[in-house]
């Protein structure tokens, strides 16, 4: 009897042992002792942030922590880890999760006349009050029988959501108000309870970053991967997907249908663009991988000096950067190099009602708050409303293999890079376009891409074209030949598409040894090219057909 008491004690010791363990403690333990390599524990952890984010790590250098086995599980749905001015960390074994979802499904129950929407929300998702448009961003509908997107995004147009009963809503307003009766309602539900911090896992000015097996079965808000003026960052085998039921926190109703709630992995002006390796993202809202620089607007130019607004991103200029341009009208002359950089004060009135005027997103004129002069190396006649990006802010240099992407509302790759490798990924089922290589002005994001390899893919029924090169410029024309340069797609599968290739605007262009097909037989839908130059093309087959 002694000895039994003994052991209900000793496991009772150990119970409170394992509770009272808090992984995050026990990482800034290590790290203030000075240990290289932290290993944690294997086990499902339930965690409370100290502050607006469970892990934060700043200026931390040659460290690896081991979280083989280990799963965060967040009670507050705020980032799970931030990275600010690391260099060689590498995080590794990790699975993220909520346990209260930062998005919630509804049965559709009743469409009227305005296809305005009455919707029950399903057993075991969250029923909150929405407190503004924005926090419900993108409200999604998946089909009731085959639970595929169906409605990628009702949006804007004085999109709304009233709570009308303890578990029922009403949606009102959106452009797209494609829905039918049983059909599943998406949307995000943001924590407006706690102060919060949106997305998963962020890195910010960091250099030689690893993220080895890392898994993220929700994000609050915002992307699962961020990264903001990074430095040749790695992801190896990093997974943005759906919970299994089998092995999901709780009993639902039906099984989640969706992942993250923005971007998987977006690259923000990387000095060197990030290593995706066997990563997969799917049945997220936005784009798989979205890598870019953001431009700056020009709004004077005389002799060898430029006027420059910067947007939310800064100032990514340095004394000595090549920086690319690209025209109101278009026109991507001969890279420039900066050779001084001087401030010239806040955003003017003027300037704000010029902003206004070019149809920039929402939100991103705004966004611009400081003027610059910069210097260049010869004189140019650059007309107002042009845009300018450093070459070392782009991310160029990215490479992208051997991963799996798609059944997302938005691209599968959306690139606006230079001297990268996309090879050997499987893109299937997106909304958009499988690969858009492309600058947008609207966006404020570039530049044009130059010198990529895009070869051995397989794209599976994505919407629009399977592969897209194009941009629009500042005054809505098509882009010239001098935009685009030196761009290779080789021995590329594409099928089960409406439409193959679209290249608009690129000098410099192979199309060698791909195979499509498509569904309809117009000859543009095949391969098409515009305003292109210097094109090389062998060895293509298009045919008609499902396969």
């Amino acid at each position: 009897m002694f000895q039994r008491i003994l052991s209900i004690a000793a496991l009772a010791l150990l119970t409170s042992t394992a509770i009272a363990f808090n992984p995050i403690e026990h990482i800034h333990t290590k790290l203030a002792e000075g240990n290289k390599k932290i290993v944690v524990p294997k086990g499902t952890y339930t965690l409370t942030p100290k502050d607006v984010i469970y892990l934060r790590l700043d200026n931390v250098e040659d460290v690896e922590i081991d979280l083989s086995g280990v799963e965060f599980i967040g009670k507050i749905r705020t980032k799970m880890i931030h990275l600010n001015q690391c260099k060689r960390v590498t995080i590794k074994g990790l699975a993220i999760d909520y346990e209260t979802l930062p998005f919630t499904q509804a049965v559709i129950t009743n469409i009227d006349a305005d296809k305005n929407w009455d919707v029950k929300v399903i057993e075991g998702y969250p029923m909150e009050d929405i407190p503004s448009t924005g926090d419900c961003w993108p409200i999604q509908v998946y089909h009731k029988d085959t639970l595929e997107l169906h409605n990628p995004m009702r949006f804007r147009d004085n999109i709304n959501i009233a709570r009308t009963g303890k578990d029922t809503y009403r949606i009102t307003g959106g452009i797209d108000r494609r829905g039918n009766l049983g059909d599943i309602a998406v949307w995000s539900v943001k924590d407006t309870k706690n102060k919060t911090s949106a997305g998963a896992i962020s890195a910010i000015d960091c250099e030689a970053i690893r993220f080895e097996d890392i898994t993220i079965y929700s994000t609050p808000h915002q992307a699962a991967f961020y990264e903001k003026c990074g430095n040749k960052n790695t992801y190896l085998r990093c997974k943005v997907i759906r919970r299994p039921p089998e092995i999901d926190l709780q009993k639902r109703g039906l099984k989640r249908l969706r992942s993250g709630n923005h971007d998987a992995f977006m690259h923000r002006g990387s000095i060197v663009g990030p290593q995706l390796i066997g990563c997969v993202a799917q049945y997220h809202s936005d784009d798989c991988v979205n890598i870019s620089g953001m431009y700056s607007i020009i709004t004077e130019a005389k002799g060898r000096e430029l006027r420059i607004l910067v947007n939310w991103l800064g100032l990514n200029f340095s004394p000595g950067d090549t920086a690319q341009v690209m025209t109101y009208e278009g026109e991507c002359p001969d890279d420039v190099t900066v050779t001084a950089i001087e401030p010239d004060g806040d955003v003017t009135p003027e300037d704000r009602k010029y902003l206004d005027s070019l149809g920039f997103w929402p939100g991103l004129a705004g966004s611009c708050k400081k003027a610059y002069k910069l210097t260049i190396d010869r004189d140019v006649d650059f007309s107002k409303g042009s845009v300018i990006i450093s070459n070392n802010h782009q991310g160029n240099g990215f490479l992208i293999k051997d991963c799996v992407f798609g059944r997302s509302r938005a691209r599968g790759l959306l690139i606006k890079a230079s001297n990268g490798v996309i090879e050997n990924n499987f893109i299937e089922g997106c909304n958009s376009s499988g690969m858009q290589i492309s600058m947008e002005y609207q966006w404020m994001e570039g530049g044009c891409s130059r010198d990529l390899l895009i070869s051995n893919n397989r794209l599976r029924n994505n919407g629009g074209a399977a592969i897209t090169i194009a941009g629009t410029s500042g005054n809505k024309s098509n882009l010239p030949p001098n935009s685009h340069r030196n761009i290779a797609l080789i021995n590329n599968v594409i099928y089960e598409s409406e439409q193959g290739i679209v290249v608009s605007g690129c000098k410099g262009l192979t199309i060698t040894g791909n195979k499509l097909t498509i569904f309809k037989s117009d000859p543009w839908r095949g391969i098409f090219l515009r305003n292109t130059e210097d094109v090389t093309q062998s060895d293509n087959v298009v045919k008609l057909g499902q396969e």
